[in-house]
């Protein structure tokens, strides 16, 4: 019976994946027959479910209080990562002989933030919306504004033609203009432009002509409240060298169709109809309004040191070429007493990588260390924007034309809806799009030692979970840095409260860190490092 339903297994399983695109075959060794260790094999024995588990529990305890940028939690992490690569017998490097990269945010909230209409003051996040990070400090006080349809600037349509807008305020439609059937006038199709995908090139006309402040009405208020909560409530981060210079930001307030309606007042009919015109004729029409409008922005600003930290072991013969792994050691913090420990996302991959650096330590200190440099690297600030590894591809401590690929390890411990219970897979993202030797290195590595299901999914052009632009690793491959990302999928504690170290499969963490020690390996060992030939 039992040789009966591991065959009805196996070939449910053969059905489930054998005929995915996305997914390469993978060969199961014969459990029987014995397999001769290589030197690498041995190595990468060296990272184990039992110190990975040792390392999670820790990261991921509330002690940590889950790790948010500036915090004391995220403090208590980095020291504790820096200490555990200490233990690891990795000898600090560089002018400070230190385990860290400073890195310089700035933490930035509303500090007064006041809408008011005829007077009456309207309640922000209920009745408008504008965020902190994409603003300068600014009082208005006017009695007019000028409603200019879509705020578009192109040779086909340009809605600010003829008008003089210095110091105006514009109130303006989010999207563009459309036919009756629904076609863009900008397009000919019922396919969108840019300028309904890209606010920045609404602001950046409404820049050129020295407008104040625009107002877009949003129909979908709610929804877009909802999709930016988090940037008003938890102060925005920004790297302190990546903000715009004050001359070149125009504020902007989102609004509500209802507080459309109190700041339109008598004129309402008149908006609908200027709009309605344009939509009929496809030609730019503009209304100046009568009304008493008063805004107050002002932001507070704090000054935060965050700290990525590098573990860096030392080449042989090629060690002026450097391989990256890395990983972010940041979560999202706490709301009020909860924590968001973040065991999965990130502590999974940090202690990977973490692991990783002390076998490649091992090697070394038997004299038979990669041929390459590897420099392990744990980032902060990810959660806030990748922002740890913005800073490090714009600071690096090696050069990248001498960096040759980074390997990037974002939630590695669990397992998803798609795989339950078979932990024998992976997410790989990324391996191809900018070197196919970096992506057919992978795949021998898999089909000589791993043999864990290569899922490639979400490495689809076209996936709309964008995961190839939403870790660490996509700062490197902007500086045409050749990457591969591995993933285990979301899961329904992803952000939430309870993503906690007892949920996390410490065996899949094991051989998934096993599999990108070996890949690592031979990247740092290749006689040829490999090469961009894919853009």
């Amino acid at each position: 019976m039992k040789v009966y339903l591991f065959l009805i297994g196996l070939f449910l399983n053969l059905c489930l994946f054998g005929q995915n695109k996305y997914i390469s075959s993978v060969s199961i060794p014969d459990s029987t027959k014995k397999i001769s260790k290589d030197s690498a094999t041995q190595f990468a024995e060296i990272i184990q479910a039992s110190e990975m588990k040792r390392m999670v529990y820790y990261l991921a305890s509330d002690s940590c209080e889950g790790r948010e940028l500036g915090t004391k939690g995220n403090d208590r992490a980095a020291d504790y990562i820096a200490h555990e690569i200490e233990q690891n017998g990795i000898p600090k490097f560089g002018l400070n002989q230190s385990y860290f990269q400073p890195v310089n945010f700035k933490w930035i909230s509303w500090d007064n933030i006041k809408l008011s209409i005829n007077d009456f003051e309207y309640k922000h996040m209920w009745d408008y919306l504008s965020i902190p990070k994409e603003n300068k400090n600014l009082n208005v006080n006017t009695d007019e504004i000028v409603f200019l349809g879509y705020g578009i600037e192109t040779s086909k349509y340009n809605d600010y033609k003829n008008l003089n807008l210095k110091d105006k305020v514009i109130l303006i439609y989010n999207g563009e203009p459309t036919t009756k059937e629904g076609k863009s006038y900008l397009t000919g199709s019922s396919i969108p432009s840019s300028w309904s995908l890209n606010l920045d090139l609404k602001l950046d006309a409404a820049k050129r002509h020295g407008v104040k402040c625009i107002l877009i009405i949003e129909d979908k208020f709610k929804e877009l409240v909802d999709l930016n909560r988090l940037k008003v409530l938890s102060p925005t981060v920004v790297l302190d060298i990546d903000e715009k210079p004050e001359n070149e930001i125009v504020n902007v307030l989102h609004l509500s169709p209802w507080v459309t309606t109190k700041l339109l007042g008598s004129s309402l009919k008149k908006l609908i109809k200027t709009r309605d015109k344009i939509k009929r004729t496809g030609r730019p029409q503009s209304l100046v309004i009568k009304t008493k409008l008063g805004i107050e922005q002002h932001k507070l600003e704090q000054q935060v040191i965050g700290r990525n930290i590098l573990a860096y072991i030392e080449g042989s013969d090629k060690k002026d070429e450097v391989l990256i792994i890395s990983a972010h050691y940041d979560h999202i913090g706490m709301r009020g007493k909860d924590v968001f420990n973040g065991a999965d996302d990130n502590a999974s991959g940090t202690t990977t990588v973490t692991q990783i650096a002390k076998a490649m330590q091992y090697a070394k200190s038997i004299g038979k260390g990669p041929r390459r440099s590897v420099l392990c690297l744990l980032v902060t600030g990810e959660e806030k924007g990748l922002l740890g590894s913005m800073y490090y591809v714009n600071n690096p401590v090696f050069p990248l034309s001498s960096t040759i690929a980074d390997i990037n390890i974002d939630m590695v411990g669990r397992i998803d809806d798609k795989y339950k219970p078979n932990g024998n897979y992976v997410y790989v993202i990324g391996s191809d799009r900018l070197s196919s030797k970096l992506h057919e290195y992978n795949e021998s590595i898999n089909a000589q030692y791993s043999h864990i299901i290569m899922d490639y999914t979400y490495n689809a052009e076209n996936d709309i979970n964008r995961y190839y632009y939403r870790s660490d690793h996509y700062n490197f491959a902007e500086k045409l840095i050749p990457t591969i990302f591995f993933f285990n999928g979301t899961h329904e504690d992803y952000h939430r409260i309870g993503d906690d170290p007892e949920k996390i499969d410490f065996n899949k963490m094991e051989k998934i860190g096993r599999h990108i020690f070996l890949l690592a390996w031979k990247l740092a060992n290749a006689e040829k490092r490999i090469s961009v030939d894919r853009k």
